[in-house]
């Protein structure tokens, strides 16, 4: 059974290894140590291996008689003794590859899961700053180290940068011919990454609610294109496609996701793309569709109403859920 214990002490010669000498008295082992320097004292975090059957208050007291001031001791799983760099480098990923929600990777980085602690004293809170200036705060139980709020804040910091200030490209131009509503192929994998080079940082987020980066990996645009449980649309005028969406199977419900061109929104494209998404859907046997968006985004909401649905409209996690029936509607096969 693992443990993550945490204990600050003088930083004086000779304390960590009265720790490490109570600890093999006690048989525990010690798996892994980081060192959070915090003048005139140090926080040691460890994470020991402890027989069966110990409790969280019988592992303090190994460290509280060895001299440790404030433990605090934490069941954890194996992942606890991964490299911390190597934790926080795969967070980036989920957040920048497969749009994981930065509040939620941070929480598990910091394990802020109510822990099984000592000597619970109240729950510290960690302010972090965006790059627009707007604030993300989480709390744990047990305290957090400077070295927490600086990893936890310049992951903040590098995720926020990612896809902010991108430079647009010229937009697509503005054809005469007619919008084209169609199934998305592998063929059309280009065509969506230049889609979305070409849009707003705005418009991204209310996509993917965060910042999504650019340039678009060859693999993310490949499940745009042909997701697991659905099918994508394009809306083509002339030569470029100007919108796209997701039309996927989550679990029993029918989700659709779309995003229209900066150059191209307000002249109905959204709704056109929403009655073809709500046809195919149709055509699938869904009896219901649902919409999701961020919070903010507005134009969604006049598009649903455009395209004539009657709607159910819910908040989840900051975004909008927009269901409509489709009983009326008339399916529309694959082409």
């Amino acid at each position: 059974m693992l443990w993550r214990v945490r204990t600050t002490l003088a930083d004086r010669p000779g304390n960590l290894a009265a720790i490490a000498a109570a600890c093999g008295q006690a048989r525990l082992n010690i798996v892994s140590l980081q060192v959070f320097p915090t003048t005139p004292q140090v926080t040691d975090e460890l994470v020991v291996s402890a027989p069966e059957g110990w409790t969280d208050v019988r592992v303090a007291e190994v460290f509280e008689r060895a001299g440790g001031e404030r433990v605090a001791a934490t069941r954890v799983g194996d992942d606890a003794i991964s490299d911390p760099a190597t934790r926080y480098l795969r967070g980036v990923h989920e957040v920048l590859e497969e749009g994981r929600d930065i509040t939620d990777v941070l929480r598990d980085l910091l394990e802020t899961e109510p822990p099984d602690v000592a000597d619970y004293t109240g729950h510290d809170v960690m302010v972090l700053t965006r790059r627009d200036g707007s604030t993300l705060q989480i709390s744990r139980a047990v305290p957090f180290t400077a070295v927490e709020h600086e990893r936890a804040q310049a992951m903040l910091s590098l995720v926020s940068d990612a896809g902010i200030d991108v430079p647009l490209i010229t937009p697509s131009p503005l054809h005469d011919a007619a919008p084209l509503v169609r199934q998305a192929t592998l063929a059309d994998i280009e065509a969506v990454t230049a889609l979305h080079e070409r849009c707003s940082v705005d418009t991204l987020y209310d996509r993917y609610q965060v910042p999504l980066k650019m340039p678009m990996t060859t693999r993310m645009a490949r499940r745009l294109v042909v997701p697991d449980r659905g099918c994508a649309l394009l809306v083509q005028v002339g030569p470029d496609a100007v919108g796209h969406g997701v039309l996927e199977l989550d679990a029993d419900t029918w989700t659709f996701r779309s995003i229209i061109e900066d150059a191209w929104q307000g002249q109905g494209l959204g709704t056109l793309l929403l009655r073809h998404a709500a046809g195919r859907a149709r055509s699938e046997g869904a009896e219901r569709l649902t919409f999701v968006t961020a919070g903010s985004n507005d134009s969604l909401l006049r598009a649903v109403g455009d395209a004539g649905f009657v709607a159910r409209v819910e908040r989840h996690d900051g975004n909008v859920h927009i269901t409509v029936p489709l009983r009326d509607v008339r399916a529309v096969e694959a082409g």
